[in-house]
């Protein structure tokens, strides 16, 4: 069969074979917007889209519109647009921190009008008498001090 033969069954013209091979379409091929460069999926037949959306399509036109008329294109800021970004920040939480040398008697002083103000569980009070008992039975077993009366 020559290049230029007509089809048989069509009756169309045959393109010539050494001409320009088109390349298949493949499914999830992507090409970006002529105007904002958003990514476009393209169908695996019929016209190959240049714009995202009829908003991207009016947009290219009111410029091309305005470069032909000679006026100077301007871009029009109609809003700000404010984002979010996520900053990474290190910070030191005390967990479960037990207190030291100095701070021990302003937290029983804590403890003291918690329980006084009622905001210590009754049923916790019996377990908080036997660790307070144990801490003064721990300072009595301490060497070189005595407690002292009242």
């Amino acid at each position: 069969m020559n290049t230029g033969d007509t089809n048989t069954t069509t009756g169309a013209r045959s393109a010539p074979k050494d001409g320009p091979k088109r390349s298949r379409r493949r499914p999830g091929q992507t090409l970006a917007c002529g105007w904002c460069g958003s990514p476009i999926l393209i169908p695996t037949r019929g016209r190959v889209p240049k714009w995202c959306s009829s908003s991207c399509r009016h947009r290219a036109w009111e410029l091309t519109r305005a470069a032909a008329s000679g006026r100077a294109a301007v871009q029009v800021v109609d809003r700000v647009v404010e984002v979010d970004r996520l900053v990474p920040l290190v910070q030191e939480v005390p967990v479960n921190a037990v207190p030291k040398g100095a701070v021990w008697p302003a937290t029983l002083v804590q403890l003291v009008t918690q329980v006084d103000s009622g905001r210590v569980y009754d049923r916790d009070l019996p377990a908080l008498a036997r660790a307070l008992q144990d801490v003064i039975a721990a300072l009595e077993r301490r060497p070189g001090w005595r407690r002292q009366p009242r």
